[in-house]
């Protein structure tokens, strides 16, 4: 025996994304089942979608897709309720503008703001997320979680999906939050993982 503390692993990406979703695992109850199933309820938002003003016509514009309107709806409200172990104070108040559905998640003690932005196609999307990701100074990539995803140094987490690029700002959490805390980064995996995980479900 040396007397030296055993000293913990550094946490890789890898790792994260794999606590992640087991803890979704141990917390879901289903996506699928926690609505009645059918396109109309995947289309139901807790609150109606707030669109920005816009000087053209709207009738092209079909809003937000299911997909995207699932992560401020009622199901995923609870999905992520059960994985985090913290209830917002008040429903999401989701947003439709520029073709960016988002809404805030609002805690006693932080915020944090779920958004998907929607692109033309997957390689447009692609382009996206490169962007981001080239503005978003040190990053930590994962596999296994869409088609592509990091975590900026702040902690939050962005996944390119298909046509789609969701963003989990976490920023405004402190920096350990939920029962038990976790870490931001944690945090934001976590809830990215969930709604992959709810997507999937509701793809099938």
């Amino acid at each position: 025996m040396t007397g030296r503390p055993n000293r913990l692993p550094p946490i890789s990406g890898p790792f994260l994304l794999a606590l992640a979703l087991a803890l979704v695992l141990a917390a879901a109850t289903g996506c699928a089942s926690s609505a009645a199933p059918g396109a109309a309820t995947v289309r139901t938002a807790t609150s109606p979608v707030s669109r920005a003003p816009s000087a053209a016509s709207t009738s092209a514009d079909p809003g937000p897709s299911p997909a995207s309107r699932m992560v401020c709806t009622g199901y995923i409200l609870a999905e992520i309720a059960g994985a985090l172990g913290a209830e917002t104070t008040e429903l999401p108040a989701p947003t439709w503008a520029h073709h960016l559905y988002s809404c805030t998640y609002a805690y006693p003690d932080g915020s944090m703001l779920v958004s998907v932005k929607e692109l033309s196609d997957p390689a447009t999307a692609a382009a996206q997320f490169d962007g981001v990701r080239g503005s978003a100074g040190p990053v930590t990539t994962f596999s296994g979680l869409g088609e592509r995803a990091f975590t900026r140094a702040d902690g939050s987490t962005v996944v390119l999906k298909d046509s789609s690029v969701l963003t989990v700002d976490v920023s405004k959490l402190p920096p350990l939050f939920g029962k038990p805390p976790r870490s931001r980064s944690n945090v934001s995996v976590t809830i990215a993982t969930t709604i992959m995980v709810c997507w999937k479900e509701h793809a099938e």
